[in-house]
């Protein structure tokens, strides 16, 4: 760029007044620190491997990675400084160096003499005649962690620390405040690098591949004295093939002056290389891997079924990069201690959500692509009963109700029939793309990986239409067609969800209705004469009808009749005289006079209430004399009826 820059300023290119610079080149070729050709630095570079170049890519072709197989690496062997170690402890760190951005001699040591780290190569088909050293195709160093105990968790925890070493289990349990994943055992990859020239053809995937199995025990091993799977320990016995150890008391007992150094013969050196076959397998709960977020490395990691757990907040201060974690499960059984069942789906579940709240802070500069690829390596973490129990509890009308207002609903329905501009409906958006990347719809809005992409951007990355139409690479007026159809989508699933609530309290009214009618009436399934719904003629129905309504009509007359007092019509007296009456009727027809049909009886009931009416009166009377006294006055009243 600065070369380009430069040829532009010198033919005139660039005005004057933009600031252009010219470009001038130097080249330092005499060295600073040493003298040209030094024998010391020449020492140096090669025991610290730091001039190690990569062998040209073979003319033989490339072998297909099925045909490859992962090899076990003898420290001791590598270590020796034998000649033939030697060179392929150069082609190694080769490797290592042109695929990673930063190398020291401390990463050289770590891989030399640390107690938990492994070293895996990936060969191609060797032949048992070859005289030369096969071509490493991919490299894997991996370091063990984990089996710590609970108390030692509770108690880092509760001092708010993190203890060193066991990257992945600390940080693990710091983040979700959890004590039972420690206990688990795991191996973390350190570095994975394959040869420049065979990138890109499967080597690594298939290198990860061999790495799982073997660590799930599914190689056999030949050895015959090899303990029972439960009994075997992770951690222990990493380098059982190597050469006898020097023991603490013989170090503090060693003489400089007296002790013989030298290049061990090569015939007591163990094998380079093991089969994964030949080697007494390290059962494991989990492999892991913490490396600097890139989109090809996510993609690499994420085919390799490794799930995120774990994004740190703040990049790299030399890098840029934001730390990810990812774990993939094994199979844990027969192991001594036991896992429960599935449990990276409750830590997927969990970073799946706080991941996706998060976009639109610290996440937000990340590219929708990369979100969404980080999104769904989440959910492919989750298992397959976790999803079918999520999918069990679909979106409902009442969390309609509650995430959206019906103004809401209206707003969306508008725009998506273009009344509106997009403007007014990008309030919906966050809540609308929360609840679709949690699955909560279902299978009722599906939407194509450019949709969720720009659902992902504008509603959980809350980035502006410009910012995703560079991303995407689309122009603006495709994003925005593009968008009406993902809320048009959104819009049809709400009203039809609606509908379907309305009709479904139809249904189970109408349902509970006909229950009841049908309470009382039981009917065989094998008698289709009972199931017949036109037994009856219509003149039988209507029939039927009219006499429900005069039965109807005859039970409110009877219950009027039942509300009138007859207490006034009862005829009184006594048995007394009823006697006297019946003895008068039968003198008169003795004597053979005529004889009445009607009898007299006394009732003392109208006796009485003749009485009363007559002692009203008077004092009427009296109340109306003493009023008209008053105003000089007379009042003439009846002396047989006592009436004015």
């Amino acid at each position: 760029q600065l070369r380009e820059q430069s040829r532009g300023f010198v033919s005139g290119s660039v005005n004057a007044s933009s600031g252009g610079r010219s470009l001038k080149e130097v080249v330092l070729e005499e060295p600073i620190r040493y003298s040209l050709g030094d024998g010391t630095e020449q020492w140096l570079n090669k025991l610290l491997c730091l001039d190690a170049n990569i062998v040209p890519k073979t003319v033989g072709g490339c072998p297909h990675p099925s045909e490859c197989d992962l090899y076990w690496v003898n420290r001791d062997s590598l270590f020796s400084y034998h000649p033939v170690s030697e060179a392929f402890l150069q082609r190694l760190m080769a490797l290592f160096v042109a695929s990673h951005y930063k190398n020291s001699p401390n990463d050289l040591q770590l891989l030399s003499d640390a107690p938990a780290h492994q070293v895996f190569v990936l060969l191609p088909p060797i032949d048992p005649d070859a005289t030369t050293l096969p071509e490493p195709l991919c490299a894997v160093q991996v370091c063990l962690e984990g089996e710590i105990s609970r108390q030692a968790v509770l108690r880092t925890l509760g001092r708010g620390e993190r203890s060193e070493g066991d990257l992945i289990p600390w940080l693990v349990a710091q983040q979700y405040q959890d004590d039972d994943f420690a206990a688990l055992s795991g191996a973390r990859v350190v570095r994975i690098a394959t040869h420049p020239d065979y990138a890109g053809m499967g080597y690594g995937s298939r290198a990860l591949e061999q790495l799982r199995l073997f660590y799930e025990g599914k190689f056999c091993s030949l050895s015959e004295d090899a303990p029972p799977e439960g009994q075997r320990s992770t951690l222990a016995d990493a380098d059982e093939q190597g050469l006898q150890r020097i023991t603490d008391r013989e170090l503090e007992r060693a003489n400089l002056h007296q002790d013989s150094v030298g290049i061990r013969d090569a015939a007591n050196l163990p094998a380079l290389f093991l089969r994964l076959s030949e080697k007494r397998a390290a059962r494991l709960h989990w492999l892991g891997v913490s490396y600097g977020l890139t989109a090809n490395l996510h993609k690499f990691w994420r085919r390799a079924g490794y799930a995120p757990v774990y994004m740190r907040q703040t990049s790299n201060e030399l890098t840029g990069e934001y730390t990810c974690v990812m774990l993939n499960e094994l199979s844990s059984e027969g192991l001594a201690v036991s896992a429960s069942a599935h449990w990276l789906d409750a830590f997927a579940r969990d970073f799946h959500r706080r991941f996706s709240t998060l976009l639109s802070y610290s996440f937000s500069d990340f590219t929708v692509v990369l979100a969404m690829s980080i999104l769904d390596a989440a959910k492919a973490g989750r298992s397959s009963d976790s999803l079918a129990q999520d999918a069990s509890h679909p979106y409902t009308r009442t969390d309609l109700e509650r995430d959206f207002s019906p103004y809401d609903l209206k707003r969306l329905e508008s725009y998506a029939n273009n009344l509106l501009d997009y403007h007014v409906v990008l309030d919906l958006l966050p809540t609308i793309a929360q609840h679709y990347f949690a699955s909560r719809y279902g299978s009722g809005v599906s939407l194509s990986g450019v949709q969720a992409c720009i659902l992902l951007g504008l509603g959980l990355q809350r980035k502006s239409v410009d910012a995703v139409e560079k991303e995407l690479n689309l122009p603006s007026r495709q994003i925005l067609a593009l968008f009406t159809k993902v809320l048009r989508k959104f819009s049809n699933y709400f009203r039809d969800l609606e509908t379907s609530a309305i009709q479904a309290e139809f249904d189970a009214t109408s349902k509970a209705t006909e229950a009841t009618s049908r309470a009382s009436v039981k009917r065989s399934l094998s008698d289709e004469a009972s199931w017949d719904p036109t037994a009856k003629t219509m003149e039988e129905d209507l029939e039927e009808a009219g006499q429900e309504v005069t039965d109807e009509f005859k039970q409110r007359q009877r219950e009027l009749i039942d509300s009138i007092d007859l207490s006034e019509f009862a005829i009184a007296g006594d048995e007394r005289d009823w006697e006297a009456a019946e003895s008068q009727i039968k003198k008169a027809a003795t004597e053979g006079g005529n004889v009445q049909s009607v009898v007299s009886v006394k009732n003392p009931a109208s006796s009485k209430k003749v009485k009363k009416e007559k002692s009203v009166v008077k004092e009427l009377v009296k109340s109306e004399q003493a009023r008209a006294q008053k105003k000089g006055k007379k009042v003439k009243t009846s002396k047989k009826t006592g009436r004015f």
